[in-house]
């Protein structure tokens, strides 16, 4: 009997990684349905107890935002602008909506749940510090553009963009009013162009 145990044992993954399984799980689910699993298909697809689900996250809250912030190691690709900051601003604006398109393509559904939950989250700084995150791409790769402005000035221009390419933007031109991601992108391309001053 204890042989077995220990056995058992000597194959059972670590705590640690049974805990990013049932992120990955959450993360999965949310994907394939577009809307927040019950605890128990977590915990079945990650393979775990749901005891030890709670084990490893005090609540459900806690899984949730766990699993934003398990994205960016997931999917690290989706959170970068390939050569941020080089290229013509042509070239540049081209490779930001094509980032932020991909990014929202793939991402969506966790990413619209994620602040549709923020709300009644009093710990909301995942989706707080993932705008932050993004408001400085924009400031590092458009920063040729906005060096030229006033503090002020930089500040809403970078607001601004964040506000037309961010999750919400995308599902409203996807969404609502049916626009193909060409469309979208082509939409972003121009808006950005008359919201950037000249370099």
């Amino acid at each position: 009997m204890n042989e077995t145990t220990s056995t058992e044992r000597a194959v059972r993954p670590p705590p640690s990684e049974r805990r990013t399984r049932a992120l990955d799980a959450l993360i999965d689910l949310v994907l394939e349905r577009g809307e927040h699993p019950r605890p128990e298909e977590v915990a079945e697809r990650a393979g775990v107890s749901i005891a030890s689900l709670y084990r490893y996250f005090t609540d459900l809250d806690e899984l949730r935002r766990d699993a934003v912030t398990r994205l960016a190691e997931r999917f690290p690709e989706l959170f970068e602008i390939a050569d941020i900051g080089t290229g013509d601003r042509d070239q540049r604006i081209a490779s930001f909506t094509t980032a932020r398109l991909a990014l929202h393509e793939t991402l969506h559904p966790l990413q619209l749940l994620s602040r549709a939950t923020s709300h009644t989250d009093p710990a909301q700084w995942h989706v707080d510090a993932a705008r932050a995150a993004m408001c400085d791409q924009i400031r590092r790769h458009f920063g040729a553009e906005l060096q030229t402005l006033s503090p002020t000035r930089r500040e809403d221009t970078v607001t601004t963009i964040a506000v037309l390419t961010a999750v919400e933007s995308w599902e409203q031109f996807r969404h609502t009013h049916g626009r193909t991601p060409a469309e979208t992108r082509r939409a972003w391309t121009h808006a950005i162009h008359r919201i950037l001053p000249d370099g």
